[in-house]
């Protein structure tokens, strides 16, 4: 290890008086620059928060929306499998002659129709609208 050499008096003796006068430091112009900075900051941090709510607000309406459509869905979706299921069961009967089991042409087509329409307009229609429909909405009062 090195060895540290210690002051004297002679160095004291040799030691300037006083220091050197530098030019001053603008420190209005520096000032003004950070109090501007600060009110941007300030600005962001404001939108940002309040970004933050609409955010917050936005997504209990989604979970909200969600607990009251699902039961509907629920619902909607049993009507539309249980139709189905008689329809097809209506079918088995007539094409099998299940105990003399015939339908006119006519019902059929009509019940296989129906059941097309039920299908393809409840899912179609009614859910995508419910839950398309409803989410738009919520976007735009976003």
């Amino acid at each position: 290890m090195p060895s540290i050499e210690r002051a004297s008096l002679d160095d004291l003796d040799r030691a300037p008086v006083s220091l050197p006068i530098t030019q001053p430091i603008d420190y209005k112009g520096e000032l003004e620059t950070l109090r501007e900075r600060f009110n941007e900051v300030t600005a962001d941090k404001e939108k940002l928060q309040q970004d933050f709510e609409d955010l917050r607000r936005s997504s209990t309406t989604v979970a909200e929306l969600d607990k009251l459509i699902a039961p509907s869905a629920n619902k909607a979706f049993r009507y539309m499998s249980a139709y189905s299921a008689g329809s097809f069961a209506l079918l088995v009967l007539d094409g099998s002659h299940w105990r003399g089991f015939d339908l006119d042409e006519s019902v059929l087509d009509l019940l296989v129709g129906s059941t097309a329409v039920t299908v393809l307009g409840l899912v179609g229609m009614v859910l995508t609208g419910i839950f398309v429909g409803a989410r738009k909405a919520i976007n735009k009062t976003s």
